[in-house]
């Protein structure tokens, strides 16, 4: 995992059973780390509520925050408010799992590695087109692509 990531590793092994609380944000250089992301830069904060038991972690996490990226349509940049709630179950064993909720960690496992996940949250949130409000695009760009526009 690249360094600049490392932020977003957390050591569970000294954790007590239990409910516990962190606290994560995401900016431009966490989106840096990832090649072709669809989002420049953001300002993202993210709650995770962690119940720590022998046999799993239950988490739950809010992710809430703005993002920068390009208009599909006029190339211009864009801000886009983002709000979500997702849950993940990391489950110690050796058996493989097809529920996207659940992630089986080996038993040995004293750490999570958090920030592909993150990345995939804010990923899911963003709406399928990413598009300026009607009238906002800019009005040179939608000028020059009407002239290539087929009827």
């Amino acid at each position: 995992m690249e360094k600049r990531l490392q932020e977003y590793t957390m050591v569970f092994s000294n954790l007590k059973d239990g409910d516990h609380q962190f606290s994560f944000s995401l900016d431009k250089s966490f989106f840096e780390c990832f090649e072709h992301s669809l989002i420049e830069s953001g300002d993202i904060n993210i709650d995770m509520d962690l119940r720590k038991s022998e046999t799993m972690l239950v988490t739950n996490f809010v992710v809430h925050g703005t993002v920068d990226s390009l208009c599909y349509r006029c190339n211009d940049p864009l801000e886009i408010d983002l709000e979500g709630d997702f849950r993940l179950i990391f489950k110690f064993g050796h058996e493989e799992s097809d529920n996207e909720e659940l992630i089986v960690l080996p038993p040995e496992a004293y750490q999570l590695e958090l920030a592909n996940h993150f990345y995939e949250f804010v990923h899911v949130l963003l709406p399928n087109r990413i598009v300026h409000e009607d009238g906002d695009c800019n009005e040179d760009m939608v000028a020059i692509m009407k002239q290539y526009l087929i009827d």
